[in-house]
């Protein structure tokens, strides 16, 4: 064999030796997965409106800390932690699991879906951008029945007593049960309706209509009880009698 042949053999090696070292370089690490361990505190089955049940695990791991996992009863199964009827097939729970330890493959955990927060109603951003409070919890008055109307003038009053989106749920449940004793006028009496209750706290121009139309101003309006009266009465009925009587005697 001749002397080029020999070494186009060696370089051949040589390089089918480095490609495989390249790759095996290139390779990526085996990514390792931690078990989650820990202590049983809690073993339940739920099923959702699909029909499909799954199995909740509550434990206490190594570092202290709770946390509950989902997984599918087949998995459940596999742990010891839940048997199936075996005429419906339907899961129970092993309660002689808790209090034990148990080691799960982390890929075996079924992740809770996203509670989709629902949009809130456009009045209760509204009103929650002008008295500064979270509008959820105005859509949540209005959810228990109360008009927008209604929430608008109880966000007033409460405004207007230094109040806060707390102060106004409790007139509105006043409003609800009809039962104003927790509320002092400024006459020092109670009111007995909503009518009396409102004119006392409130302004006419405290109304939603206002915020609707851009026209409400944001400061503390004096409420219609503190608001003097101012009368102003002219007589105008004046009497100018002018009696000439000029008689003359004429023989």
């Amino acid at each position: 064999m001749s002397k080029t042949k020999v070494l186009a053999s060696i370089l051949i090696i040589a390089a089918m030796l480095f490609a495989q070292v390249g790759l095996a370089a290139a390779a990526p690490a085996e990514q390792e997965t931690t078990s989650i361990t820990g202590t049983i505190q809690s073993i339940t089955t739920e099923t959702d409106a699909n029909g499909t049940t799954t199995v909740l695990v509550t434990l206490v791991d190594t570092q202290g800390t709770t946390q509950t996992v989902r997984l599918s009863v087949e998995t459940a199964v596999t742990l010891g932690l839940v048997t199936l009827d075996p005429t419906t097939g339907a899961p129970a729970v092993d309660q002689t699991k808790v209090g034990q330890s148990v080691e799960i493959d982390p890929t075996t955990v079924i992740p809770d879906e996203p509670v989709e927060e629902e949009p809130l109603h456009p009045i209760a951003a509204l009103l929650g951008s002008f008295f500064g409070v979270d509008g959820s919890i105005i859509d949540e008055y209005h959810q228990d029945g109360f008009g927008f109307g209604v929430i608008a003038q109880a966000l007033w009053m409460s405004k207007n007593l230094n109040g806060d989106a707390t102060l106004a749920g409790l007139i509105l449940e006043a409003k609800k049960t009809g039962d104003y004793s927790a509320f002092i006028l400024p006459d020092g009496t109670v009111p007995t309706n909503w009518g009396q209750f409102k004119k006392a706290i409130s302004d006419k121009k405290n109304n939603l209509g206002v915020i609707v139309s851009g026209k409400a101003e944001n400061d503390n309006t004096p409420p219609a009880g503190d608001q003097q009266e101012n009368g102003k009465g002219k007589d105008k009925d004046k009497g100018n009698g002018n009696g000439n009587g000029n008689g003359k005697n004429k023989p």
